[in-house]
């Protein structure tokens, strides 16, 4: 199996169009490197299958990985990062990554896409070397804004007040996955970038649920796909 190029899917968001010829799958649970952060008796989080799909897009041969691990899962950094570490094993050079995201600027809506050019983290304890700055190799063109990305550990949606303090910081999303997977990967010489799926506005009170989350990354997923195979030879 080789690859040089991965494709990451965040909560709900479906890219295995991407493909145009599909070879194999291999789940999280039965790859020996994996097997740790996921456990025999783990329930999968909705919307993260955990497994890779290998395949080729256009003459590239390409991988996607469907769902992540999750700091908030009580994992530390070196297990939540081993998907990017497996991707790297396969020669992959170059990742993007999805996430869903909630929106801060008042004129977002459900589906629009960001292109995360800098990722500003907040620090957690259990992953004491967490960097305050992170900036992604490339944009991918075509999205709807350009942007930061704050990244919060979870598993709580934000408050009132912690919305307001991003905004302060002039981000355009807020999320809680990707930062770790960038900063492994840019850790092992790949190039990696971020697209953030905006599921929800911050600006509007909202009543949220993972199942909610789910939906509108999913309603979002075609277009998505398509920016991103005719971005491909751009930013790869």
């Amino acid at each position: 199996m080789k690859a040089s190029v991965g494709i990451v899917c965040g909560s709900g968001i479906a890219l295995e169009s991407l493909l145009d010829e599909r070879t194999e799958e291999r789940r999280f649970r039965d790859i020996p490197e994996l097997a740790d952060g996921v456990g025999p008796d783990q329930n999968e989080l909705p919307g993260h299958n955990l497994q890779f799909i290998f395949g080729r897009c256009g003459d590239r041969p390409a991988v996607v990985q469907c769902g992540r691990l999750h700091l908030y899962e009580g994992l530390d950094y070196e297990t939540a990062t081993r998907p990017v570490d497996f991707m790297h094993s396969l020669g992959v050079q170059s990742v993007i990554f999805t996430c869903a995201a909630g929106g801060l600027k008042p004129g977002m809506q459900s589906g629009d896409l960001v292109a995360v050019e800098r990722v500003r983290m907040w620090r957690y304890r259990k992953w004491t070397a967490t960097p305050g700055m992170l900036f992604t190799d490339f944009l991918v063109p075509g999205c709807d804004f350009i942007g930061t990305y704050q990244w919060v550990h979870g598993p709580c949606y934000e408050t009132q007040a912690e919305i307001a303090a991003i905004q302060q910081l002039q981000a355009e999303a807020v999320g809680m996955s990707s930062a770790p997977d960038l900063f492994r990967c840019q850790e092992l010489g790949m190039r990696g970038g971020i697209v953030a799926c905006i599921t929800n506005s911050c600006c509007r009170r909202e009543v949220l649920t993972h199942d909610r989350v789910m939906a509108a990354s999913a309603k979002a997923s075609a277009r998505l796909a398509s920016i991103l195979r005719r971005g491909l030879d751009s930013v790869l």
